[in-house]
């Protein structure tokens, strides 16, 4: 198991036993239950095609974000939360960086309702 926590180090966050009930599923939506001790405020992960791919993350208010690219799960549970990890990273930079972009030519009350809670917090 500690080989498992090395390759995603979030997995310190779960018991032993969670991580087992992971590990001993080929069902990648089994990681839902885990996902708030996992990732802070991340309520789910979207998937799509069947559970073959990870599309976005949904928070514990129920806000939404959908992915830039899909993340197969079609790999080892460690491997692909580590591509979610990376994919979440690289999503939210590019939303907030639009997010700012759009700012200065758009209607405040109309940005505020169209851009994530986080962006409009920063900006």
């Amino acid at each position: 198991m500690d080989t498992k926590r090395n390759a995603f180090p979030r997995f310190f966050f779960i018991s032993d036993d969670e991580l087992l009930s992971v590990l001993g599923t080929s069902d990648p939506t089994s990681i839902q239950e885990h996902m708030l001790k996992l990732f802070d405020n991340c309520a789910a992960l979207k998937f799509g095609d069947k559970n073959k791919t990870v599309v976005g993350m949904r928070s514990s208010e129920g806000e939404m974000y959908g992915f830039r690219l899909k993340v197969s799960t079609e790999w080892p549970v460690e491997v692909w939360m580590k591509s979610v990890e990376g994919e979440m990273h690289h999503s939210l930079f590019e939303i907030m960086k639009e997010g700012v972009y759009y700012y200065a030519k758009s209607i405040r009350t109309e940005w505020i309702t169209e851009n994530l809670g986080m962006v409009t917090l920063v900006s």
